[in-house]
């Protein structure tokens, strides 16, 4: 299905007098492609971006872009469209009336990617220019620092090369217990799989550190629950089944948990 806004790729297609309030400019440490999956990745929104959106609800999504309810009366809606290769632009709707344009244009800077973002409100009269202006590039600004934070560590973990040993040394009990103590975070790999070390209920026990889904962290994740939870989209893990619990449609499960043994004083981990 293609967008809902008649015109969509066209600047300013319902004839509203849009003025430009703010421009925004930042190089991001990610290449395009990481970018680009970004954008039409709306699923992320309430979970990394859980402080800026409160509601998101898919209504439909494709190659043009996707559409999201804001607010569980299904009477906000926010459109994003691809225009072309390099650009796409985000409207917001409140009650069906626009109240906000918003172009964007990534252009590829090596491992890099260039983005430029205008931002457009309806008939904006003098005084209110800068006020709206400051406030969209603050919310950018942290949009942006937390998508650029992902997209990063997901390009990092597709590009990494692992360790394949099937056995691994992690130390005395005594040591790692005194370094979880003190908040260390203890991580090793095992047949190309990264694992976290912690401390649940007396006891030694080791997870995946890497969420199947797009390889978003685990780590440090709030066990009192029995669960991991990933920051990213929000999947959640049993601790010891590794069954995914949410969402419930979710076709990935964790990575096999590897057994800990104490041998010679010093804890072993090993395949399972």
């Amino acid at each position: 299905m293609p967008p809902s806004q008649a015109h969509a790729t066209a600047f300013d297609p319902n004839a509203l007098n849009l003025v430009r309030v703010a421009t925004y400019d930042r190089v991001v440490a990610a290449p395009l492609v990481r970018v680009w999956e970004n954008v039409m990745d709306w699923a992320h929104l309430p979970h990394l971006h859980e402080t800026s959106f409160d509601y998101v609800e898919l209504v439909q999504a494709g190659d043009w872009g996707w559409r999201t309810w804001s607010n569980a009366g299904h009477t906000d809606h926010v459109e994003l469209t691809v225009v072309d290769n390099a650009r796409y632009v985000a409207r917001s709707y409140l009650s069906g009336q626009q109240v906000s344009e918003i172009w964007t244009t990534l252009t590829t800077a090596g491992a890099h990617t260039e983005v430029h973002v205008e931002f457009y409100f309806p008939g904006a009269d003098a005084a209110s220019i800068e006020p709206l202006g400051n406030a969209m590039l603050s919310l950018y600004t942290r949009l942006w620092d937390e998508d650029e934070a992902m997209m990063c560590q997901r390009h990092h973990r597709l590009e990494e090369k692992r360790d394949s040993a099937t056995e691994v040394a992690l130390g005395t009990e005594a040591s790692l217990l005194e370094s979880l103590a003190g908040g260390a975070t203890i991580l090793f790999q095992l047949q190309r799989q990264e694992y976290q070390l912690r401390e649940w209920r007396g006891s030694l026990i080791a997870h995946s550190a890497i969420c199947p889904h797009l390889l978003g962290p685990l780590t440090d994740a709030d066990l009192s629950a029995g669960r991991l939870r990933c920051p990213w989209h929000g999947y959640e893990f049993d601790l010891e089944s590794g069954q995914c619990l949410q969402p419930g449609d979710a076709r990935c499960s964790l990575a096999p948990a590897p057994q800990l043994a104490l041998i010679d004083g010093q804890i072993i981990a090993r395949t399972a």
